[in-house]
């Protein structure tokens, strides 16, 4: 299971936040450059990442076409991003964006604080309310 929530961070983090070099994969995920790679790879080979000239990844067709999707959770995550980045940039704090569904939280948008002792992203995570 931890591949598999390596391999959607990434896809997550080339679709909202741009290019990726093995080496910062490796960092961001806290594992070796080589797995970073095979993962990066494997993004390649399914159509969700592309690998550029200059040996950086990017989002690939699959995440593009999810990137110009109409739902109403893509406008608003795309509404949001901005003035998150704003609020970190004046707090100094992780700032999570959740939208409330029945009984659980869906954190649909992340921006991490720049500081080494944060609270990390939570994108794409789901929580259940209590009562």
């Amino acid at each position: 299971m931890t591949s598999v929530d390596h391999a959607l961070r990434l896809a997550t983090w080339l679709q909202l936040e741009g290019g990726l070099t093995v080496a910062e994969a490796a960092e961001r995920l806290g594992v070796a450059r080589s797995t970073a790679h095979r993962l990066l790879a494997m993004l390649v080979y399914r159509d969700f990442a592309v690998q550029n000239a200059d040996r950086g990844y990017r989002a690939g067709p699959v995440l593009e076409l999810a990137g110009n999707s109409p739902s109403e959770t893509s406008a608003l995550r795309a509404a949001a991003l901005g003035p998150m980045h704003d609020l970190v940039a004046l707090v100094g704090e992780t700032v999570n964006l959740t939208i409330r569904t029945e009984d659980t939280a869906r954190f649909i948008a992340s921006v991490e604080s720049p500081q080494a002792l944060r609270v990390g992203s939570r994108e794409g995570w789901c929580s259940r309310l209590i009562g």
